[in-house]
């Protein structure tokens, strides 16, 4: 007995070594470190200051130079070390701290400490007078930024409520998702032009919130989408019902596309693609399953069943043609199967129908058919079924054009020269008009390079012309309304500056904005790769294409369509700052995508929800019933809330508030024009902005991770604004890693 037991103990031995070895008995857990601030910057005397460790795992920390020290100089898990320097009796000096641990990349703090004879930048007694001067936009998601009554959901009453939040950060206008009703939790498949989303409250509230606004001093600029409605808006069911329905010109359906596409006025110039192209059915015919004391049969009509019980082959089953306009069949059903309608013996284009969505049918109900539906799964008990099919004259399979998603059909405006007396053009223009006459002060459009054509093959030329007669239709109902100035619009689109695929010139011509994404692509790359000069470059370039134009240049850093501006910079502090401080001292129209004022980060890896987490006001509830549990739950912590980084000095939040100020303060930032600065030193980037009456500021940003001096000629007595540190001496002006310093020259 001793003998079999001993044999045993060295069989489990060997099994639990076994799966230790293959891994099979662990958990592995992906080891984490960072560390915040990556940068710190002391006066020349002895002080110290302290980096928060967030790990899972045991790390050290060491000092790169004998006049730093460290405390604790190792920790596990998450915690905090004191960094302090002695007093520096010679030059300005920088070294490194490093923290360390094993399997997970290295992180550093750069530690910079001014000499005794050096000034350090501190900005001037704020002149701001109270005026709103930046033309400085907030982007919001209506359903995810503010749930005023606890159901989960962004409301107009909670936008309401926040007044005072946007004056803090000094902005002028907001934009809003769209607020009309949508089948989807974004809602850029609109349902009704005309209202708005039950979800988010009432027209009543929807006033409210617009005046609300007003008294602030803020626009609201409502996203509108042109290029496409929903599936699930009237106009489109109609138009798939009854090809007399006069709805149907409201789209691009056809029974033969690749055929049709050139016959279509809108679409002259492109390229037909057959992957933009969705099927439906032109009737709604519809299947129904009853029990029956008839006998099983079948018909010979060509409309048939392809029936299928698990286990067995599928085989055609045909419908009889009752003569009245339905077809039957009989048929013994015994536990689960499935079963598609055909209207042919073949599997050929057009052929197939089954469920739009659900593929579940209940006996005695009526299940509407789809083009190319998904198959139908029916339960029976052993009895005999009658299965009919009706509604099914004029059935045919046909196609419209959804470049986008099968639930986002195109609009179609007809003939371009005459559009704007076309249906659909008048239609929708009277749903703007409605909400332009209630005080909304704007739109932003879009997708607007995708209007003539789809994703594939589009045209620039046709999408300049609706988009001129689009904005001359929508400023002439502002001016009726009683404004004297021109209505603010925005188009998207998603292209370099540069592009010839579709140049910002071109929309320029039609419409007073348009985004210019090159900026943030090309700002963060400059904040990745250290290259402050070239990101100068680029800028002046964009700006020249504005300018010659007549146009805004609407400035972002990322927006709802995006990886988060976190994601792209590595979730460092320092750059988010940065980022800021100059989307706030470029030239043109900033936007502040809602959350990028805390340092929200996320990925549209997962879905794109990720990138529209809820606004975290205090740590608590937030707007999150719409986004079906995709959120960076992280972003819930207290050190996102609106709450913490507003009683916070060193937050991201305040140097928004801070440049946005500046930008308030001082015509020539708001209002003025650019001249690019050149330096030998790469990492700066630097420019005046010079307002109408002459008045210039200088701008100063260092994007590297170490310290770097140029030489200026110019008055650096008066500094406004400041991030990080930085020192001014004989001339020299030094500034640290990731710090920006604005100067008032006159």
């Amino acid at each position: 007995m001793k003998t079999i037991r001993s044999i045993f103990s060295v069989l489990l031995t060997a099994a639990v070594m076994t799966l230790s070895a293959c891994g099979g008995g662990s958990n592995d857990v992906k080891l984490t470190l960072s560390v915040q601030p990556t940068t710190m910057s002391f006066e020349a005397a002895a002080a110290s200051s302290t980096a928060t460790i967030t790990s899972n795992t045991s790390w050290t920390a060491t000092p790169g130079a004998d006049w730093i020290s460290v405390s604790p100089s190792s920790g596990s898990g998450n915690g905090e070390v004191k960094i302090s320097v002695n007093a520096n009796t010679g030059n300005m000096r920088s070294a490194i701290v490093t923290i360390a641990a094993k399997g997970v990349t290295s992180k550093q703090v750069s530690v910079t400490q001014m000499s005794a004879g050096e000034a350090s930048l501190v900005p001037i007694s704020s002149e701001a007078d109270g005026k709103k001067r930046s033309s400085t936009t907030y982007q919001l998601l209506v359903y995810s930024f503010c749930d005023s009554n606890g159901d989960g959901i962004g409301d107009f009453a909670g936008i309401t409520s926040k007044m005072d939040y946007f004056d803090a950060l000094g902005v002028t206008g907001l934009w809003l998702s769209p607020i009309h009703p949508s089948s989807s939790y974004h809602a850029y498949d609109v349902t009704d032009y005309y209202s708005v989303n039950p979800l988010y409250g009432t027209e009543a509230d929807f006033k409210a919130m617009i005046d609300a606004a007003h008294a602030h001093g803020i626009e609201i600029y409502l996203d509108y989408v042109l290029n496409h409605s929903g599936k699930d808006n009237l106009w489109f069911k109609q138009a798939l019902a009854d090809a007399s329905s006069p709805y149907r010109d409201y789209y691009f359906i056809s029974s033969k596309p690749s055929s049709d596409y050139s016959k279509f006025p809108m679409l002259t110039g492109t390229k037909y693609n057959a992957g933009e192209w969705k099927q439906a059915t032109s009737a709604s015919a519809t299947l129904t399953i009853k029990k029956t004391d008839e006998a099983e049969s079948t018909g010979n009509s060509n409309w048939n069943l392809w029936f299928w019980q698990e286990g067995k082959e599928g085989k055609a089953l045909k419908f009889k043609d009752n003569g009245d306009g339905t077809y039957s069949l009989v048929k013994k059903i015994s536990g689960n199967c499935g079963m598609l309608v055909r209207k042919y013996l073949n599997w050929d284009a057009g052929s197939k129908y089954g469920a739009a969505g659900n593929g579940t049918i209940k006996e005695g109900e009526a299940l509407t058919l789809a083009a190319d539906g998904y198959n139908i799964n029916f339960t029976g008990n052993g009895s005999n079924y009658r299965i009919e099919l009706a509604n099914v004259s004029g059935a045919e399979t046909i196609y419209y054009m959804g470049c986008f998603s099968d639930w986002m059909p195109d609009l179609n405006y007809g003939d371009l020269s005459t559009c704007e007396t076309y249906p659909s053009f008048i239609d929708i223009a009277a749903s703007a008009d409605k909400w332009i006459n209630m005080g909304v002060d704007g739109l932003r459009l879009d997708a607007v390079k995708h209007i003539c054509g789809g994703i594939s093959s589009w045209n620039n030329a046709s999408n300049k012309t609706f988009l001129k007669k689009w904005y001359d239709h929508c400023n002439a109902t502002y001016k009726a309304a009683g404004h004297s100035g021109d209505m603010f619009m925005v188009g998207e689109v998603f292209n370099e500056y540069n592009d010839s695929g579709a140049p910002y010139k071109t929309y320029l011509e039609a419409l007073p904005s348009v985004f210019d994404f090159s900026f943030w692509w090309r700002l963060s790359e400059a904040l990745n790769k250290y290259n402050g000069s070239s990101f100068v470059s680029n800028l002046a370039a964009q700006e020249k294409v504005y300018d010659e134009a007549g146009g805004i240049a609407s400035l972002k850093l990322s927006n709802h369509d995006e990886d988060r501006t976190g994601e792209v910079l590595d979730k460092s502090a320092a750059k988010e700052k940065q980022a800021a401080a100059i989307l706030l001292t470029a030239p043109g129209k900033p936007f502040i995508y809602q959350g990028e004022e805390l340092g929200y980060y996320g990925s549209k890896g997962g879905g794109d929800e990720y990138v529209r987490t809820p606004m975290n006001w205090n740590g608590g509830a937030w707007a999150d019933g719409q986004l079906s549990g995709k959120i960076v739950s992280e972003l819930k912590g207290k050190a996102y809330s609106v709450d913490a980084q507003d009683s916070d000095a060193n937050s991201i939040l305040k140097v928004y508030k801070d440049f946005s100020g500046v930008r308030n303060t001082y015509p020539a930032m708001a209002e003025g024009s650019m001249t690019a600065c050149s330096f030998a030193e790469s990492a700066i980037a630097a420019w005046y902005m010079s307002d109408s009456a002459g008045n210039r500021m200088l701008v100063v940003h260092n994007v590297s991770n170490a310290t770097k001096t140029i030489k200026v000629s110019d008055d650096m007595s008066k500094p406004v604004a400041v991030l990080g540190s930085g020192t001014v001496s004989s001339g020299n002006l030094t500034l640290f890693a990731n710090s920006s310093v604005v100067f008032k020259l006159y």
